[in-house]
């Protein structure tokens, strides 16, 4: 591997950990809104469904882990693991789309 490829999958797998924590934190946000104020179920399922996405590999982790019991380091393992993946895959996607367009940044 590359210092490129290492250097892009630190800063994807920041922003997609920072992306995570801003959308669950305005989920959190919004769903305390009363319902006879403002009707935002719609805004609220929608945004479950992006953090269902953002978090899939540390959801499908956490479901392999066998037994009811898990140990207290799983939860920051599976946080770390879910945001290393994730900017694994898009700094892959993203070396191989400079790579089918020939196009090089610096």
């Amino acid at each position: 591997m590359n210092r490129r490829f290492i250097k892009l999958t630190i800063l994807f797998g920041l922003i997609h950990y920072l992306t995570v924590l801003l959308v669950a934190g305005f989920l959190f946000l919004i769903s305390h809104v009363p319902p006879k104020a403002v009707n935002l179920d719609a805004v609220i399922l929608a945004l479950f469904k992006i953090e269902w996405v953002l978090t899939g590999p540390r959801k499908f982790l956490l479901w392999v882990w066998p037994g009811e019991l898990t140990p207290a380091w799983l939860g920051f393992a599976t946080k770390f693991s879910n945001s290393l993946i994730w900017g694994t895959v898009l700094a892959g996607l993203k070396i191989l789309c400079q790579g089918v367009t020939g196009t090089q940044t610096k």
